[in-house]
């Protein structure tokens, strides 16, 4: 007989945002039925771990290769695609014997293999089981699903997942797409001899500041990829041994107008994401989407009051943090009562390249719109003396600050960008000052000096304000005092 079940909370979807919000859950000591019809992990499994693992073999055949800039050479260089797969598959394999059901269950956590479907506001069916929970979390995440662009049906393509799967080197890869993984997978396998191009109807990284962005583009542009952004695609169809985009690119000064054609031996779709909610019964369930995602209101919750949603199945820009950052905000305002505090603006965010990009907070546009007159501070790397060391100083630190100097948001280009955020994100989150962040003292030589560098910059700061006309006069005063 099928077992029914009655947990405070059930959880849909075992992805990142799932199990950050059924562990919090199960600390509050709340019980909790987590349903996931595959494998636990989700994005995490599918998609983060695998393109770090390979970008990690890329990085490392990257500095071999540059090694004689810095006196240091050896052996011609060999790339051996299926044991770079391996490595991908091994990565990911050891993450994941991190997450499953057993070590869930001794969190409190109890995990229902199958698929939910909603029969009603109140009821989840799993199979046979019954779940009929006080509140609901759906945690589906998204799918990959192609743009609409002419002739892309009828042409073979790849999928995100497929692109850890080549264990032959393609001659040529088209990568249609220009968001973070369309950038980081271009340039992984351009560092591993494969040639690359990204054909993009939208700008790249449309989603962050175009000053860290094109930091970015030039550099992969300098490593051989061809960024082609903004495009206007007329035709993709198939050749032999390949496929072929007719496209007219506005910022192609030689073409003048006319049609490109861009051949390549292999295509992969990484744009176009909708939420992995088809079968769960919305409807059923009163339970309103826009048609890609789930809709929902500054709260997280849905048109169900019972209900809510986070991470990749609502609209915005999908990362792991900022599942995990919805995923504590929706069990407080459960248990608690207590209301969203800000929103994903305060989850960081980052773009896996070399240099690679991060950002936290609200950038200098929204800033603006929001506050009127802000202080902007830059700090270009080519000024820290870990850069220079490394040789690898293009990039830049820009914060965005209050006229009283309260940090509202941070933007990182450069080597080692997403763990440079960190204190960036303590102070948007934590709403200090650039005072408090120029308080701290980093090891000398790092890259961590720059936050401390940039604070500096700021008039309101304590080290900056010693030079205010003020402040020398103070110090005048206190000299004639011995």
């Amino acid at each position: 007989m099928a077992e029914d079940f009655n947990p405070d909370i059930c959880v849909i979807g075992g992805g990142p945002a799932g199990l950050a919000a059924a562990a919090s859950a199960a600390a509050a000591g709340v019980s909790v039925v987590l349903v996931e019809k595959s494998a636990l992990g989700g994005s995490t499994l599918t998609a983060t771990v695998p393109s770090k693992a390979l970008a990690a073999a890329a990085d490392l055949y990257e500095a071999l290769r540059i090694g004689p800039v810095l006196g240091v050479s050896g052996a011609p260089l060999q790339v051996n695609l299926s044991r770079v797969r391996d490595h991908v598959v091994a990565a990911t394999a050891e993450v994941a014997r991190t997450i499953t059901p057993e070590r869930l269950a001794i969190q409190g956590i109890r995990v229902i293999s199958g698929e939910a479907v909603f029969a009603d506001a109140a009821t989840v069916k799993v199979g046979g089981q019954v779940i009929r929970a006080r509140r609901f979390i759906v945690a589906v995440g998204a799918r990959w699903v192609p743009p609409s662009l002419p002739g892309l049906d009828g042409v073979e393509a790849m999928t995100y997942a497929d692109a850890f799967q080549l264990d032959r080197r393609p001659s040529h890869l088209i990568v249609l797409g220009a968001g973070r993984y369309a950038l980081e997978l271009a340039q992984a396998y351009t560092r591993l001899g494969i040639d690359a191009t990204i054909v993009a109807p939208g700008a790249a990284l449309a989603d962050e500041d175009p000053e860290l962005a094109a930091v970015v583009i030039e550099r992969l542009r300098a490593e051989g990829i061809r960024v082609r952004a903004g495009v206007t695609v007329h035709q993709i169809s198939r050749r032999r041994n390949g496929v072929r985009i007719m496209l007219t690119d506005p910022a192609d000064a030689e073409a003048d107008g006319a049609e490109i054609v861009v051949d390549g031996s292999h295509l992969l779709v990484a744009t176009g994401r909708v939420a992995a909610a088809s079968g769960l019964g919305l409807a059923a369930a009163g339970i309103v989407s826009d048609g890609a995602f789930i809709r929902v209101d500054g709260n997280l919750r849905t048109s169900n009051r019972r209900v809510f949603a986070i991470g990749d199945a609502v609209a915005g820009t999908p990362s792991v943090a900022r599942a995990e950052l919805q995923a504590e905000a929706v069990v407080r305002s459960i248990l608690y009562r207590v209301p969203r505090r800000g929103g994903d603006w305060l989850a960081p965010r980052a773009v896996m390249t070399d240099p690679g990009l991060a950002a936290v907070g609200l950038g200098e546009a929204a800033a603006r719109a929001r506050y009127g007159e802000v202080r902007v501070m830059r700090y270009p790397f080519g000024e820290n003396a870990r850069a220079r060391i490394e040789r690898s100083s293009a990039g830049l630190l820009k914060v965005v600050a209050t006229r009283g100097g309260r940090v509202l948001g941070a933007g990182i280009v450069g080597r080692g960008a997403a763990e440079l955020i960190a204190p960036w994100s303590l102070a948007v989150a934590n709403r200090l000052t650039l005072s408090a962040v120029g308080a701290m003292v980093a090891a000398f030589p790092t890259r961590s000096g720059a936050s401390a560098a940039v604070a500096g910059l700021d008039p309101g700061s304590e080290g900056a304000s010693l030079t205010a006309a003020a402040v020398r006069s103070i110090i005048r005063f206190l000299g004639k005092l011995g």
